[in-house]
């Protein structure tokens, strides 16, 4: 069970005591994202991230670097589009140390010139990996048009013009900006004691202020019904991504969207895997997935093939998605995609570092760590009629779009047969 603390500076605290482990999970998150930067600026979180990891006012990078391999475990951190996460996964006995180091990286910074500069041209090599990755760029290709001119829509790691645009200042001002203590969760889940846990959080944000909050992007995405296609010759097999609205996470239709998405795309007995893989043979791998955020979500569905299956792999998705929204879900799908997201939902709870993180995803999306009986009797509530209700409304075909990345020739849709596709 996961008990909440607000310190004097508020800073929240979550703490889960698990006492069937012997390992930890500590964790720093920023409500802070992508989505929150400068128009002009974008991949400044991101920058920030790979900066802390470099320097602070006591460690070098090769000192970060062997605390990490003392904790016996690892450390990580990653950037989100809403919020910035940093931490560490090791044995109950090195909390201190865990501690000590995560708290040196983010509340201790030194933005050296060159760790700016060295970590800059390290930056601009992700993002070319990434546009060197099919997949990765078909979905980047697909939100950026479908969210045009809304943050949430760009890119996490910004461009090359963006990251070579961003100087020290903008760091520096972006850290005081957004890293007070009331804009921090440190979140602990494992073998821990609160009454030992707290005092030492405590201790180390003595001298840390609030700061100021920032309340979270107020504009919802409004979507663009597209078709986008970035033509890479060469490339082996074209990569297709489709998609359409889905809900946010404060929407009470999302269990039912969850549950959907897995009847849909999201296991090996899902319609599109048997539809287009296993009775087609059409792709090695198509999936979908639901993606929600505090003010939208889309629904999407990759896949890649061969470009001369392509049309066959396009028309059959529609096929099966026109079929879902006249047919509705079948009682044996609801209740396999129940066992699943039931089952998926507590073997994740024998993990530190997924009960950490999760406890620390519902703190920032409804403002208390939920009990798994609440989830687990929310996934159970969900009916039929919910399910069909919400297919009617995602695959209505009014924002349902499509990204292509390979090499293909003599394919176009325009808005009208994306629209008329799901009629």
């Amino acid at each position: 069970m996961t008990e909440k603390f607000i310190l004097s500076n508020n800073a929240t605290v979550l703490i889960d005591e698990m006492r069937d482990v012997r390992s930890l999970a500590v964790g720093f998150f920023c409500r802070t994202g992508s989505a929150d930067e400068p128009d002009d600026k974008r991949g400044l979180s991101h920058f920030l991230e790979h900066l802390l990891f470099k320097r602070t006012k006591r460690r070098s990078a090769l000192a970060i670097a062997r605390a990490i391999d003392r904790l016996g475990g690892d450390a990580d951190a990653f950037t989100t589009k809403e919020y910035t996460a940093f931490y560490a996964h090791t044995l109950d006995s090195k909390f201190d140390e865990a501690l000590d180091l995560l708290g040196d990286v983010v509340l201790s910074p030194a933005f050296g010139t060159e760790d700016i500069e060295r970590e800059r041209g390290v930056i601009l090599e992700e993002i070319g990996e990434c546009n060197d990755t099919p997949d990765d760029l078909v979905h980047e290709l697909f939100v950026r048009s479908f969210w045009r001119n809304h943050p949430l829509g760009e890119p996490i790691l910004g461009t090359v013009e963006s990251v070579n645009r961003i100087t020290r200042s903008d760091i520096y001002s972006f850290y005081r900006e957004r890293y007070g203590a009331q804009n921090l969760i440190v979140s602990v889940a494992g073998h821990v004691r609160a009454k030992q846990v707290l005092p030492a959080i405590e201790k180390l944000f003595a001298r840390r202020s609030a700061g100021e909050i920032f309340p979270p992007q107020g504009r919802r995405p409004r979507p663009f019904q597209h078709f986008s296609i970035e033509r890479r010759p060469g490339l082996e097999q074209a990569h297709v991504c489709l998609g359409m609205s889905g809900p946010s996470q404060s929407s009470p239709r999302r269990f039912a969207a969850h549950l959907l998405d897995i009847a849909l795309g999201g296991g090996m007995s899902s319609r599109l895997f048997q539809e287009v893989r296993e009775k087609r043979g059409l792709v090695y791998s198509i999936s979908s997935a639901l993606t929600s955020f505090r003010l939208g979500g889309y629904e999407s569905i990759q896949a890649s093939c061969a470009p001369k299956n392509l049309p066959r792999v396009i028309d059959t998705t529609l096929s099966v998605l026109r079929k879902f929204k006249r047919e509705g879900a079948r009682p044996r799908e609801i209740l396999r995609a129940k066992e699943l997201l039931k089952g998926n939902l507590m073997l994740s709870l024998e993990s530190t570092v997924s009960r950490m993180s999760a406890q620390t995803r519902q703190e920032f999306y409804f403002g208390r760590a939920e009990k798994p009986e609440e989830w687990l009797s929310r996934i159970e509530a969900v009916t039929q009629d919910q399910i069909d209700e919400v297919s009617q409304e995602i695959f209505s075909g009014d924002s349902l779009s499509l990204s292509i990345v390979g090499d293909v020739k003599n394919i176009e849709y325009s808005g009208s047969d994306l629209a008329a596709a799901l009629a």
